[in-house]
């Protein structure tokens, strides 16, 4: 029996994990992705839109069109990591780029011309400013989505700060934006915090299964997440997070994941905690939920998943 598909818009900042959430985006059994808008985050928007081009280009998906999104926040303010390397990809060099980002088209006109008049889920893997424009100038798509999933925010730690996770401290009024709509409109909006992805290490055993495909892809890939693995260690991790690839499975395998509606909210005025994630886990403010907090997921599935989408993306690689 042919598996029901489900419609992805992916909307992401191309670094290391985000080059995985594509691999498993696009060879997922479940997966069908309409498209992809690139945002300044991991790296600039002109960095972040030539990587997302060149995974694609390197596995044979010209065909999925890609927009040039938001190169600032909705405060007119740019971030840039470190943790992702010069171009914020590792490797980057090492793919293959046959393709231009579409022109005179607004991303509300691509997602209608890709989607038609189908259901569709947004991932949002970096900064939630593209989304954010789009629910503000655009609600009449709003009954089109199914949900909307974004990796980003913590329950009480952070990355970029103390307390501030680094895709939503990039733009924390658009996050706010966006979970304010999603509450007025009772459209789902589900979270994937670090907390969640934190347990989805990428431990020797999965190095291994990723070196065993020994394809030109896969060696690119292992070599490029070894790559982001030193950049973790700088920071007391022996293994890294792979975050973004776990907001895309939620999409294909929700039946995997532990979730509690809880209401969230972003601090977008405290001095020290400017970016932080309000995380009522145990409904101390007595405010209703305002989203879906993902506690879980099956990590073993994950990774088993994971792994057999890098083998379709090696199958299909360009990479000579």
């Amino acid at each position: 029996m042919e598996l029901e598909k489900v419609n992805i818009w992916l909307d992401c900042d191309v670094g290391n994990d985000d080059a995985m959430a594509i691999i498993l985006a696009l060879f997922h059994p479940k997966s069908n992705l309409l498209g992809v808008s690139t945002c300044f985050g991991n790296t600039c928007l002109e960095n972040c839109t030539a990587n997302t081009i060149r995974i694609l280009s390197s596995v044979g998906r010209s065909d999925v069109p890609v927009f040039r999104g938001a190169d600032c926040s909705l405060r007119s303010v740019k971030a840039s990591a470190e943790v992702h390397g010069k171009l914020g990809l590792f490797g980057a060099e090492k793919l293959i780029q046959t393709f231009e980002p579409v022109q005179n088209i607004s991303l509300n006109d691509l997602i209608k011309k890709t989607a038609g008049e189908q259901k569709f889920v947004i991932i949002v893997t970096g900064p939630q400013t593209n989304i954010a424009i789009l629910l503000r100038d655009h609600p009449e798509l709003i009954p089109q989505i199914s949900e909307i999933i974004f990796m980003g925010g913590t329950s009480g730690f952070g990355n970029a700060t103390p307390n501030s996770e680094y895709n939503i401290y990039s733009d924390p009024e658009a996050a706010q934006f966006v979970i304010d709509t999603c509450k007025k409109h009772k459209l789902k909006l589900v979270m994937i915090a670090l907390d969640l992805t934190y347990t989805c290490l990428l431990v020797e055993p999965i190095q291994q299964k990723i070196q065993d495909i020994n394809t030109k892809f896969s060696d690119w890939c292992l070599e490029m997440l070894k790559e982001f693995q030193a950049a973790y260690k700088a920071e007391e991790f022996d293994f890294p997070p792979i975050h973004d690839p776990v907001a895309v499975f939620y999409a294909l395998q929700p039946e995997l994941y532990t979730t509690k509606p809880l209401f969230v909210a972003v601090d977008c005025e405290s001095k020290l905690c400017y970016g932080r994630t309000v995380v009522d886990k145990h409904g101390i403010l007595g405010k209703e939920p305002t989203l879906q907090f993902a506690r879980r997921v099956v990590v073993e599935e994950f990774w088993n998943q994971m792994i057999e989408a890098i083998k379709i993306a090696s199958k299909n690689s360009k990479i000579e």
